[in-house]
């Protein structure tokens, strides 16, 4: 999700910006959403309702697994995500939720009768956090399907930073200490078995892992560093990399092209496709044999886009941001105020050459969908789910 720092350095991006008029105008335009139109709820063909549950608080990703039906949210609380969200520029680690996040389970064809579809929190075995206290700080995260019985989650996990002793260290002057975790789970089980931590300096500020297959993963970071005047730079130079990992060692896959790349996915053609909130550019990546990324396409939606989810179908969906100068309001108090909403659907066309984009959903004024970092689609019935980092509830919409 988008950096308060950002916003608070948009003066001194917006005077260098002059220098390159091109840059300036998707600046302010594209990115910064001056001046663009939005369209009612009504307009849409969906009939949509909020879940608010504790549970279903600052969920910023979500997965579905297709066979079980369940649905996997990655969730911190709403507040506690305000006070503990280093991609945002935010250290206050005292005021995280004491359990740290979580992982919440959704039966989505089963509401029952609360209408909250057997909401349950997964248990975390065998993790015992940076301070010792077995306690998660999930970001992103993706989910790999091992032969028919087992999950392997991939979750990105931003602890807060400690020294040799376990101590605590100042966040606002070195960064989290941001990881990428691995566990495993039996296929609709509530029991998460940990089974590993990467951590690596390629791993500098992660966002959001995608699954290569045989113990492999790709992983966003966000940020052109963990701190510094370079890293409040990014909203006019750009910055992020796309990391690669083996079981054994990392490396950055991609350095060049990003401006705060974000949720990325791997595609059921299998490319990745990795968003920017701070360019009006989804970079569409092959991995070559190098173990490295080649860019070779780009899709452009007009707004910052966060995460992404790919459907049965193979169509990928994403959650943008029309209006980011609404973020700041929103971390400031985000049960007053959520920010803006987009859900696009991204569809490859059959001869394999072009995409054809379709905005699906658009919420003017916010009635239901907003706050939104990530937008899901259930192909078997064409329901939408959508989730934010600081929302305080989820959002289905069911078709009309």
């Amino acid at each position: 999700m988008p950096s308060k720092s950002v916003f608070l350095s948009a003066a001194a991006a917006i005077l260098l910006a002059v220098l390159d008029q091109l840059h300036m105008k998707e600046l302010l335009f594209d990115i910064g959403g001056i001046g663009r139109a939005l369209q009612p709820i009504e307009e849409f063909p969906y009939s949509c309702r909020r879940i608010q549950h504790q549970y279903l608080e600052g969920c910023e990703d979500m997965w579905l697994d297709e066979g079980t039906r369940i649905l996997y949210l990655a969730c911190s609380g709403a507040l506690s995500r305000c006070h503990w969200n280093p991609g945002a520029g935010t250290f206050n680690f005292a005021g995280r939720h004491p359990e740290g996040a979580f992982v919440s389970m959704l039966h989505i064809d089963e509401p029952g009768a609360d209408g909250l579809f057997g909401l349950h929190r997964m248990q975390t075995i065998g993790y015992d956090g940076a301070t010792g206290d077995g306690t998660l700080d999930t970001v992103g995260f993706d989910v790999e399907l091992i032969g028919n019985s087992k999950l392997r989650f991939w979750i990105v996990n931003n602890r807060p930073p400690i020294d040799d002793n376990g101590q605590l260290l100042d966040a606002h002057k070195v960064g989290a200490n941001g990881t990428v975790e691995l566990f495993e789970s039996e296929r609709g089980s509530d029991r998460l078995f940990h089974l590993k931590t990467f951590s690596d300096k390629a791993l500098a500020t992660p966002n959001k892992p995608a699954a290569v297959g045989n113990g492999a993963f790709l992983v966003t970071n966000d940020k052109s560093g963990k701190v510094g005047l370079r890293k409040e730079m990014d909203i006019v130079l750009g910055g992020g990399t796309v990391a690669y990992c083996s079981s054994r060692e990392c490396h950055v896959a991609a350095a060049k092209g990003f401006a705060f790349p974000n949720g990325v996915v791997k595609g059921k053609d299998g490319l990745y496709y990795v968003p920017n909130i701070l360019a009006n550019k989804l970079n569409v990546m092959e991995l070559q044999p190098s173990l490295m990324l080649k860019e070779v396409d780009i899709i452009r939606l007009g707004m910052p886009i966060d995460n992404l989810s790919v459907d049965r179908d193979g169509d990928i969906w994403a959650a943008a941001i029309p209006k980011p100068l609404q973020v700041k309001s929103t971390l400031q108090d985000p049960f007053k105020q959520q920010w803006q909403s987009t859900v696009w659907r991204i569809h490859k066309r059959a001869s394999g050459r072009g995409y054809e984009v379709k905005k699906v959903l658009e919420d003017r004024d916010g009635k239901f969908v907003a706050g939104a970092t990530t937008a899901l689609h259930d192909a078997r019935t064409g329901r939408v789910f959508t989730s934010g980092a600081v929302s305080p509830f989820i959002t289905i919409c069911e078709p009309r």
